[in-house]
């Protein structure tokens, strides 16, 4: 199956602004798919409900999945209005 990986920037000064982000992510897989076919992901859509991005190794346990599940997709999407820490290292990968 065709994947597609959803970047789009997590990181906020609080959980509720991390959390309207990771809302926002659910919102860029559907236009991934609608554009793209096949199946968008977006790790960031749902582990902030699982870690905690401010604690630093709950954080790099989210990155280091993402980092898997972007080996396994076709493609990068980004989405958002700035390019934050963990896009730059998402999209350095995927290059």
């Amino acid at each position: 199956m065709d994947m597609t990986y959803v970047c789009s920037p997590l990181s906020a000064p609080t959980r509720a602004e991390r959390l309207a982000n990771a809302a926002k992510a659910t919102t860029y897989m559907v236009l991934a798919e609608k554009e793209f076919g096949g199946r968008a992901v977006a790790p960031h859509a749902y582990l902030p409900y699982l870690l905690d991005d401010s604690v630093p190794e709950q954080r790099k346990l989210a990155m280091d999945f993402g980092l898997k599940l972007l080996a396994m997709c076709s493609r990068l999407v980004a989405f958002g209005d700035r390019l934050s820490a963990g896009m730059e290292a998402e999209i350095e990968a995927a290059q």
